[in-house]
């Protein structure tokens, strides 16, 4: 491809700068125009290919399109931080977990370690609470829910580290404008806005995953054994804060690289054996510290119910679950809202299966062209190049790809479990795209025109769903602490308010006599919780409330739908209050 043909096009401009030519067969799919001789098989040679290359792109522009991407990738993370700040305690309805999450934040900040409501915390590992608990300068005895929206901008940081982490990955096998647009994918991503929004594991554990292996696209990229093993040992530190992080990430961790050890794809089978001991000893490291502060009790008991759920032996939450809505349903209610994810995540999944298929086929012809003790000889796989590059970064995949098929299959399906998926899909997107920037006529035209529709519509549903308030717990507190004594008894048929409302006495609600029987004068149900089947309260119950007794409160939003307040001393049938007499 010219130079003139390069800049002509909406995304012609997509393929790499550096121009080497490789054999790889995935490398061929993504840069056909490299097929004409092979690479150089020592990182000397290819180094200086990359000098001569740097120094033709400064003697035709290329130092002030250098400047034009750090620019652009400055922005870039100025506006991801901006699209996750804006309305961030309003956008999204607050979720039991970050409750919970603060609260073993609030036990780091109190010296207490972690410690879940008073008790022993190790269903996830507790180096992000410790983080947390560094940001709160005034430990507080209960949880509310204004505590808990005040950390939400703690998540802020991980937003702009992975934007930049992104970008560095799909820049190691893409050009700098494919790159740049995978980076927009994931700051617009309205699946993945929603989690870097709200106070969850997800986006630290994914930057200590990013991190991870960009350090290894690094390493395999080195001219030096010293700098290369450096680069590998930073990978494996990365990828082993981030299973210390959320103990999910061994998953699309691990697993990559057992397929590295097994077939020698990606990294020398020593190297992958190396990153995967350092990743387990900082693992080992977070066992020793249970162990010298005696904790290791409970931390085998919940972490071996956690491993449980995760292979689905143990099947207590998640769409695998008994009790859980359908996962088609709430595919369909939610993809209103998550449509260009979905489309997005299904895209990139077939073509990293597609790549993952072609480097397969590769690997007989690779082991071939290998000597003694798996080392590489001449020929196109002989390289540290983009060859290797795409063969880690397919391993990845493979991982993520396997993690997912294994989980929506037989293992612990949640919503959550997806953005595993959705956010390693934007630097597939971005490979995608690059590959497809070679098409000519119409094809460009329609390739043009689909990449502005997706994006496009992230916006609009990112405008949306900012603007819409969706905070229906923040007000009901809000009115209740207002306008009711806190002597008051309340019953609550759903699972969140119980740990929002410190002085209220709080009972569960799944039937008028239990509200009797507990002398409670208020009860609290969420019509679109109740439906969903994710709260105590039956739909029946919840009918009956509306008929029988005063409604003094509601407020709506996306998540809870109404979420109602009724004064069960004011009945409307007739009928004898439910808790008569003064507030205890």
């Amino acid at each position: 491809m010219t130079a003139g043909a390069a800049r002509s096009g909406s995304f012609a401009a997509l393929v790499p700068l550096r121009e080497q030519p490789a054999r790889d067969p995935i490398t061929r799919t993504l840069h056909p125009e490299r097929d004409h001789d092979p690479l150089p098989t020592c990182g000397r040679s290819r180094r200086t290919i990359r000098e001569r290359g740097r120094r033709e792109e400064r003697g035709t522009g290329g130092r002030t399109r250098q400047i034009v991407f750090w620019v652009l990738l400055a922005l870039l993370c100025a506006g991801t931080v901006a699209l996750r700040a804006w309305h961030q305690s309003s956008a999204y309805e607050l979720f039991m977990d970050e409750i919970q999450y603060a609260d073993v934040g609030n036990s780091f900040a109190l010296g207490h370690g972690p410690e879940l409501f008073g008790e022993p915390f190790f269903l996830h590992p507790p180096l992000l609470f410790a983080l947390f608990g560094l940001f709160i300068d005034q430990p507080v005895d209960h949880m509310t829910v204004q505590f808990v929206l005040g950390l939400r901008p703690i998540e802020l940081m991980f937003g702009a580290a992975n934007v930049l982490l992104v970008v560095g990955v799909a820049r190691r096998v893409v050009g700098p404008w494919a790159a740049l647009l995978a980076g927009l994918v994931y700051a617009l991503d309205p699946f993945v806005v929603r989690f870097d929004s709200r106070l969850m594991i997800e986006a630290p554990m994914m930057f200590g995953i990013l991190a991870g292996i960009l350090a290894l696209l690094v390493a395999v990229d080195q001219p030096s054994r010293r700098a290369r093993f450096t680069w590998l040992a930073i990978g494996g530190l990365a990828w082993g804060i981030a299973i210390t992080t959320k103990s999910t990430a061994a998953l699309i961790t691990a697993f990559p690289l057992l397929i590295m050890i097994a077939t020698s794809w990606g990294l020398r089978r020593k190297e992958a054996i190396s990153v995967l001991a350092v990743q387990c000893s900082v693992y080992a490291t977070y066992v020793v510290w249970v162990l010298a502060t005696g904790n290791i009790g409970p931390w085998f008991e919940q972490t071996i119910a956690g491993t449980l759920r995760a292979i689905g032996i143990l099947k207590q939450t998640g769409f695998n679950s008994g009790h859980a809505p359908s996962f088609v349903d709430r595919l369909l209610v939610q993809g209103v809202w998550f449509f260009p994810s979905y489309l997005l995540i299904g895209v990139a999944c077939t073509y990293a299966a597609y790549l993952l298929f072609i480097g397969w086929r590769s690997l007989r012809v690779t082991r071939e062209q290998r000597g003694a003790h798996g080392r590489r000889t001449r020929g196109a796989h002989a390289l540290h190049g983009d060859g290797d590059d795409l063969g880690l970064l397919t391993c990845w995949l493979a991982g993520v790809l396997a993690a997912i098929v294994y989980t929506f299959g037989l293992g612990e399906v949640e919503e959550q479990t997806f953005y595993l998926l959705a956010v390693p899909s934007t630097v597939v997107v971005a490979m995608l795209l690059t590959q497809m920037a070679s098409w000519q006529g119409a094809g460009r035209t329609a390739l043009t025109v689909v990449v502005t529709l997706v994006l496009t519509s992230s916006a609009i549903i990112w405008f949306n769903l900012r603007t819409e308030r969706d905070d229906t717990y923040l007000q009901l507190v809000e009115y209740m602490y207002a306008n009711i004594d806190v002597q008051n008894e309340v019953a609550v048929g759903e699972h969140t308010a119980q740990f929002v409302l410190p002085g209220f006495g709080i009972h569960e609600l799944t039937s008028v006599d239990d509200a009797r029987a507990t002398f409670s004068r208020y009860g609290i149900v969420s019509t679109e919780l109740t439906e969903l089947g994710l709260a105590p309260a039956s739909p029946e119950l919840v009918d009956e409330l509306s008929r029988r007794y005063t409604l003094v409160f509601t407020a709506h939003g996306r998540t809870a739908g109404d979420l109602r307040l009724y004064d069960l001393n004011q009945p409307l049938d007739g009928t004898p209050p439910v808790a008569p007499g003064p507030p205890r």
